[in-house]
């Protein structure tokens, strides 16, 4: 729970245990078989602008995508959740609270279908993204090697400071 503002007691600890499984499986301590997998997925969605007017954009968009909200009834013994997250509270709808942000559950399936339909989203603008650069080559006359098909990679670089009206240079230096 250190600094972690998702934390929700219960899940966050399968969490961290499924976490810890899958680098005991990356070292070869542990089969892939034996990593626990989460029975549902919590997520927080936020539910007001950054003025702390309401928007439930995104959990329309959450609600789009199987989740559907956590209330009061889901907190007790033997319950979703036996406790409310750190600084959270019930709003007046029941929903868990915490910020700006309203607590969202979706079943282990659901929460897969998503992850996978992402993953395809993303191969398949790097495909097109990998297309549109051989393309840009092509129409300037260049070609790629045979044996080195244009790629996109991402590095991030130092943070670049930037002013509008750069301070000159100190005369001596």
């Amino acid at each position: 729970m250190n600094g972690d503002l998702t934390y929700v007691p219960g899940f966050s600890d399968l969490k961290l245990a499924r976490d810890r499984a899958i680098v005991e499986v990356r070292l070869g301590r542990l089969r892939a078989s034996e990593v626990p997998s989460l029975p549902y997925n919590l997520r927080w969605s936020r539910c007001q602008t950054k003025k702390g007017e309401p928007d439930n954009r995104k959990v329309i968009r959450a609600g789009n995508r199987g989740y559907k909200p956590v209330t009061s009834a889901d907190v007790g013994k033997g319950k979703l959740l036996k406790e409310l997250p750190p600084g959270a509270s019930i709003a007046a709808d029941g929903t868990i609270r915490q910020g700006d942000t309203q607590l969202m559950i979706a079943t282990a399936e659901r929460a897969a279908r998503n992850e996978f339909n992402k993953r395809a989203k993303t191969e398949s603008a790097t495909k097109g993204a990998e297309a549109g650069f051989a393309a840009a080559l092509e129409s300037l006359g260049a070609r790629p090697s045979k044996s080195a098909a244009p790629f996109i990679q991402k590095e991030v670089g130092p943070h670049i400071r930037a002013e509008l009206t750069p301070k000159p240079k100190a005369e001596g230096k």
